[in-house]
């Protein structure tokens, strides 16, 4: 996970500690831009078509992709460090999806706590929807939903000082989605809104004192996704491309669905 490491590095000044942690000139809109790449990169997503195909199934998963991170790379250049180097963020995790009687499915990702690189990072998300044009026997699936994405990162130095660096986002996303199936492929759109809060803390250890500093920041804008699924058999793969508050992200899936 070396693409945050730098992050949490340029965020405090190299320089000593006096009395107060020192930032390289960051501001609160620097915070504000950072978190909102870091909440979009793992804001919810089993890269699936809003359908429900029978009365019951179920799909188990897993998901990977990346995500535009052009504020992240102007931070790390502020800091003398080489920003082209940190110009995409990273997101994967294990997927779970499900579909009930009344067309209502359920989804659910999860990236168990890891420690890479000495950064640990966890995250995990859940969407709950409905599918009224299956319900309604309409020519296509049209569908509404909701997710919850939680993500944490988390980070310790010991020069120039000991040093525990964390952020923690929540986002919530609200969406409207059609898809129809030709054959074996079902392609989807979806657009809606997504919100996030993010809460930023740093604490630092200097002697006998101990130096903290919380941000919390919010931020919010579209949704919008465009994906496709191919299915042999019991075999899918996925691909989608989304914006998500104006952060550009591709997601892809490979799963099995019974």
């Amino acid at each position: 996970m070396k693409k945050f490491l730098p992050w949490a590095l340029a965020l405090l000044s190299t320089g000593a500690f006096a009395n107060d942690i020192q930032f390289n000139n960051l501001t609160t809109k620097d915070i504000e831009n950072v978190a909102r790449e870091f909440s979009a990169n793992f804001v919810h997503t089993g890269v699936s078509a809003p359908e429900t195909d029978g009365l019951w199934g179920v799909e188990v998963g897993v998901i990977a992709g990346r995500s535009k991170s052009p504020e992240l790379s102007d931070v790390i250049e502020a800091s003398a460090g080489d920003g082209s180097d940190f110009e995409t963020l990273y997101h994967a995790a294990v997927m779970a999806r499900a579909h009930f009687p009344f067309d209502i499915f359920a989804e659910m990702t999860l990236l168990p706590e890891r420690e890479i690189s000495e950064v640990t990072i966890k995250s995990n998300s859940f969407e709950l929807g409905w599918n009224a044009g299956a319900f309604f026997n309409l020519p296509l699936d049209l569908a509404i939903g909701v997710n919850r994405s939680n993500s944490e990162i988390s980070f310790s130095q010991t020069q120039p000082v000991q040093t525990d660096i964390s952020l923690e986002s929540k986002t919530t996303v609200m969406w409207v989605g059609v898809s129809k199936t030709f054959l074996f492929v079902t392609p989807y759109l979806k657009f809606g809104a997504a919100k996030a809060e993010s809460d930023f803390a740093s604490t630092a250890d200097i002697l006998v004192d101990t130096n903290e500093l919380k941000e919390s920041v919010d931020n919010s804008g579209g949704y919008l996704a465009f994906g496709a699924n191919l299915q042999f058999a019991f075999f899918k793969i996925g691909a989608e491309i989304s914006k998500v508050m104006d952060v550009g992200r591709a997601s892809g899936k490979i799963s099995l669905d019974f």
